[in-house]
């Protein structure tokens, strides 16, 4: 064949490929990822203010009842041992029926199940607001402790899925506002209710609250989030091992509490529950349909950061029960006096969420951690220092600068644990990391009060002996929380 017309015929297959490339261009496949690219900011903030609300609700429920024990222990003649199950019983409950959320979420509207836990909520306000008696009170309150287990997973799933996977910073940061927040400032709120109309206008007001976000949830809130085309199904053995493990452990953190030493009544049940716990997780990597997909501890980021998150919450539960205590009866201060003294580092851990969303979205989580880690240890380290003599604007200080610490953790590490996540392992993700972070949470306050009650030199269990014992045992927390993020947490997440 001549050159000339080998090069011509060259020349014109070349120009046929070029003419059809913009047609392969111009018509691509069909490209899924838009998906996940989050809702307009407008429908962001209309979803995330309803549920957000009365997700608000729900935490500052939480802590209230610790200002109204008093009134409660006079009206219904009980020990201050049973008044306090009014508010460990509702954390734990919520811990429990968090987990159970997740194969809910992945089954049921969005919207039906955050109106389904409104709706418990306010029955459950109603109820407490006509009990009649204490065992009436106390089952109000685990009513309410079911509608919030269920609205506290859900709203951080909804946020992760009305952002896209590069601002779940900031999505988390407004989750945090409520868990760091609501509870810390509902002393202060319940204290200033019981003084002016009695402990039942708390449950008016919360109740109020949960209606008028049920109303707003049916004529505004949308089902944004995606769920799984098989739903699976509710794995009831598993279920139970899982609540009858943790409840046996609590029991056993109770007597140990209460009991002041070590025995039968303490060893028992906490090797039955720690049994039961290892025959769940067993069970849960074996069954095809696991109740908690425990199988999420397989990634590394995963698994780490929600070690992580579990230590901050650690910090952030055992100090919020015991400054009250140094307040009142190391001090001998007033009851309200202990909850304003609270009340600024739920404000700084407010503040600080967002803060800490964008710079997780813009730097990674190793800055955060590294920051939060040394100043919780440094606020620890100095609570064990301070003498029973201090000014009360001292140990406010000192509790702003680990709620700052801990601010840089928590809700952080919550996004970066779902960042190497599939969309479909969001829910149970969410649910994982809120039951754990609720129940071990409870059962380290109790250890932790457990350990200045045993050293503790007084018929009260509360001295600065004990108080300094206790405190100086915490500071392992945020060590271990240092060495898992700096050393063994990856370097990079899939953004």
């Amino acid at each position: 064949m001549d050159t000339n017309e080998t090069y011509s015929e060259d020349a014109a297959n070349a120009s046929r490929l070029k003419a059809a490339a913009p047609a392969a261009v111009a018509d691509p496949e069909p490209d899924p990822e838009p998906e996940r690219d989050g809702l307009p900011l407008r429908q962001r903030r209309v979803v995330l203010g309803i549920m957000v609300s009365g997700t608000t609700a729900a935490c500052i429920s939480q802590s209230m009842m610790i200002a109204a024990l008093p009134a409660v222990m006079h009206e219904y003649g009980i020990s201050a041992s049973s008044g306090q199950l009014l508010t460990t019983a509702y954390i734990f409950v919520l811990g429990l029926i968090s987990a159970m959320t997740g194969y809910l979420m992945n089954r049921v509207d969005s919207k039906k199940l955050f109106f389904a836990s409104m709706a418990s909520f306010a029955v459950g306000c109603a109820a407490a607001i006509f009990a009649p008696n204490y065992p009436c009170l106390l089952a109000a309150r685990l009513l309410q402790a079911g509608g919030a287990g269920i609205c506290l997973p859900l709203v951080q799933l909804v946020a992760l899925n009305i952002y896209p996977k590069s601002q779940y910073g900031q999505a988390t940061a407004i989750v945090g506002m409520i868990i760091g927040f609501a509870p810390a400032i509902g002393p202060t709120i319940s204290g200033f209710l019981i003084d002016a109309w009695g402990w039942r206008s708390m449950f008016w007001m919360l109740g109020a609250i949960a209606l008028a976000v049920m109303v707003l949830t049916v004529l505004l809130l949308d089902d944004v989030v995606r769920r799984p085309d098989h739903s699976g199904h509710f794995d009831l053995v598993s279920a139970l091992l899982y609540s009858g493990g943790f409840v046996l452990v609590m029991v056993a953190a109770t007597m140990l509490e209460s009991g002041g030493s070590v025995g039968a009544g303490f060893v028992a049940p906490l090797l039955a529950g720690a049994a039961g716990l290892v025959v769940f997780a067993r069970r849960q990597l074996r069954v095809p349909e696991p109740f908690l997909r425990l199988q999420c501890f397989r990634d590394k980021t995963f698994a780490i950061s929600a070690l992580i998150v579990i230590c901050a919450h650690m910090m952030f539960m055992a100090p919020s029960i015991m400054v009250p205590l140094f307040v009142q009866d190391i001090q001998g201060l007033s009851a309200t006096v202990s909850g304003l003294t609270l009340l600024p580092g739920a404000i700084m851990m407010g503040v600080m969420n967002p803060i800490t969303g964008r710079l997780l979205d813009r730097r990674g989580p190793r800055p955060l951690i590294a920051v939060g880690c040394v100043t919780v240890l440094a606020g620890t380290v100095a609570f064990a220092l301070i003498p029973a003599s201090v000014p009360e604007w001292v140990v406010t200080v000192l509790y702003g600068v680990r709620a700052t610490g801990i601010a840089c953790l928590m809700m952080p590490l919550t996004a970066w644990a779902c960042t190497t996540l599939d969309p479909d392992e969001l829910a149970q993700a969410s649910a994982i990391i809120t039951s754990a972070r609720q129940l071990i949470g409870s059962l380290s306050a109790s250890v932790f009060i457990a350990a200045m009650a045993l050293t503790s030199q007084n018929a009260l269990g509360v001295d600065l002996g004990g108080f300094d014992f206790s405190i100086w045992l915490q500071c392992i927390v945020p060590v271990l929380a240092f060495i898992l993020g700096m050393f063994v947490l990856p370097a990079k997440g899939k953004r």
